[in-house]
């Protein structure tokens, strides 16, 4: 559609050539030619430098597709191409062993209502709450913190365990140690947070996307698909269903010290490799401009523009963490236009250029888990940021406006979403979101949403309400001041997040195998009764015999915790599926499938 739309007209306007450096000078930018000549001077400069790929991407493939089976692989780094690498070669029947610092595995099927599966990089629900006062729990969400030197019993601590619990659940625990892969660099911060009030570095490490074994086996058993799959080499790339079964193992860098050739140490094992595979990051592509200082993208707003060079512009180099190159690419395209057409918004850019690089480099440093995967960001957090600084969020009073009070709740952040209001707004934008919300039954959300946001703190109120019944606080009791604070913490409690209502949120995600489960609407329901029984106690002033534990809901979220149990391992993120029970297809079917094309 892209090339479609460069019209003759606009390919007459563009040089092709190839440059070899830019220089400023004079407040102006001069681009020169291979051969020396000046291409072309200007006195604003938008620098669109991308990414370079692993330069030994197609050597490795080349490697990868010579190995025949039986041989045991070292690959050095873990990527989503190293996960390829990965694929064939278990395909091919040999053994890998990685060597990395951290990485999270992010499945490609999201599961929705009716286990029907979606790319999980068109949803990335919920990032819209991110920087306001109404962020929902994260019920249903395993995200794998790292809980290096939490204190006991801190609130991270007691998530760790939650986590921990989980793990050894669904099977993670066999796979991988959290505390293993987690790492201290955000406690640093460059002192921007204070590390002795952080208790959880956090982050997710280096995102690798896969097809989850359950999915795959579905559309491999079906004839229809089958021979597809294969021929197009789209291969199984489960990478904890394949540790969880021995075919790969994981070591931090420290753990393998090279002796002589391909031999190495393997946390303190010599071990003789067959071949051993280097990987790198994809890195920006940069052509230095001589005269302005080295690029970071740490000193630049996000990842673009920094005051000291105020028509110097940097596109290309923000890396989503899955999906959504486009629509990262057509935010920064609309706030670089803005920057050089819109002189008012550009003052106003440079006046607030200290405090917006402030709170970037405490989000960066508080949420990526290495520093040198800054420019590695959420796809839709990122169009967000950029949106609310355009002025083309879509607001509440907007969409309601649209008729799209639900898409605002539970729709993802698109570039779509950011053309429906504001000075980019385009005419349909906000009937396209609404068909593509439809289109990937985010709608379907909508109490859940409502139930993350307010379901525990109708629990938490509750246990206010119970504990203040107990020691004889009831509402005719009460003074009129103490019925003022009474009814201040009350609110207080419903309309504001706490460190209470989040571990309630943590914990009950183990009563729900899926994000949009309708047993959430039936927890609701009860949590609304729960609060609407205590509220009643406490303005009669009787609790009708009934005892403080029912009252607080503990046999309600047992029993549902149970049921949670039962009913694994459906879940939205991949390191939630039972995978044991595929260990049989893999040996006996896809792998002998395998051996049997190879003779």
């Amino acid at each position: 559609k892209l090339l479609a739309e460069l019209s003759q007209p606009i390919l007459n306007k563009v040089i092709f050539a190839d440059v070899s450096r830019i220089d400023e000078k004079d407040s102006r930018y001069y681009v020169t030619t291979a051969d020396g000549d000046v291409l072309v001077s200007s006195s604003k400069l938008v620098h669109s430098i991308g990414f370079s790929p692993d330069r030994d991407i197609f050597s490795n493939l080349e490697l990868v597709n010579r190995t025949c089976g039986g041989k045991h692989i070292l690959i050095s780094g873990f990527s989503d191409t190293t996960n390829m690498y990965i694929s064939r070669l278990v395909r091919a029947g040999s053994r890998v062993t990685i060597t990395c610092r951290h990485f999270h595995v992010l499945d490609k099927i999201g599961t929705t209502h009716g286990n029907s599966g979606g790319p999980f990089d068109q949803y990335e629900p919920m990032q819209h709450w991110v920087g306001t006062t109404a962020a929902p729990n994260i019920t249903g969400l395993l995200v794998p913190l790292a809980i290096h030197g939490c204190k006991v019993p801190s609130f991270a601590w007691m998530i760790g365990q939650i986590q921990s619990y989980v793990a050894g659940l669904v099977g993670l625990a066999d796979v991988i140690n959290f505390r293993r892969f987690d790492t201290d660099n955000q406690t640093q911060a460059l002192g921007l947070v204070n590390s002795s009030a952080l208790e959880v570095p956090g982050g997710l490490g280096y995102l690798v996307k896969q097809w989850p074994v359950d999915e795959y086996a579905k559309f491999y058993n079906d004839p229809r698909h089958k021979d597809w799959m294969l021929s197009s080499r789209i291969y199984l790339n489960d990478i904890y269903f394949f540790m969880q079964q021995g075919l790969v193992q994981v070591y931090r860098r420290e753990e393998i010290q090279h002796v002589a050739g391909k031999e190495y140490l393997v946390a303190g094992k010599p071990v003789e490799f067959d071949e051993v595979i280097g990987c790198a990051e994809a890195t920006h592509k940069l052509l230095e401009v001589n005269g302005c200082r080295h690029y970071s993208y740490a000193e630049h707003l996000y990842g673009m523009w920094n005051r000291s060079h105020p028509n110097l512009f940097y596109l290309g180099t923000t890396r989503p963490y899955t999906g959504a190159f486009g629509c990262i690419a057509e935010l920064s395209g609309l706030f670089v236009h803005r920057m050089i057409t819109d002189a008012s918004f550009s003052r106003k850019v440079a006046s607030q250029f200290p405090s917006l690089m402030h709170a970037q480099r405490v989000q960066q440093y508080a949420s990526v888990s290495q520093p040198d995967k800054l420019h590695v960001q959420w796809a839709g957090m990122q169009c967000l940021r950029i949106a609310k600084l355009l002025d083309c969020d879509l607001s509440y009073a907007d969409a309601r406006k649209q008729g799209l009070r639900v898409e605002w709740l539970t729709g993802p952040i698109t570039a779509l979403r950011c053309r429906i209001t504001g000075p980019y707004a385009v005419a349909g934008a906000g009937e396209k979101y609404r068909r593509s919300c439809q289109n990937i039954h985010t709608n379907f959300m909508a109490l859940n949403m409502f139930y993350r946001t307010y379901g525990d703190r109708l629990v938490v109120a509750s246990y206010f309400m119970t504990f203040a019944l107990s020691y004889g606080f009831t509402l005719p009791s009460m003074t009129g001041l103490e019925q003022f604070f009474f009814a201040l913490i009350l609110c207080a409690l419903l309309v504001r997040t706490n460190t209470w209502s989040y571990l309630r949120g943590f914990l009950l995600m183990m009563a729900f195998d899926n994000l949009y489960h309708k047993r959430a609407w039936i927890m609701l329901l009860c949590n609304i009764c729960q609060f609407l029984f205590c509220l009643h106690c406490v303005v009669v002033g009787y609790d009708y015999g009934i005892p403080a534990t029912v009252r607080l809901g503990l046999p309600i979220d047992a029993l549902f915790l149970v049921f949670g149990s039962v009913c694994y391992p459906k879940a939205f993120f991949g390191d939630m599926r039972a995978r044991r029970p595929y260990a049989d297809w893999l040996f006996k079917t896809y792998l002998r499938d395998a051996r049997v094309a190879a003779s």
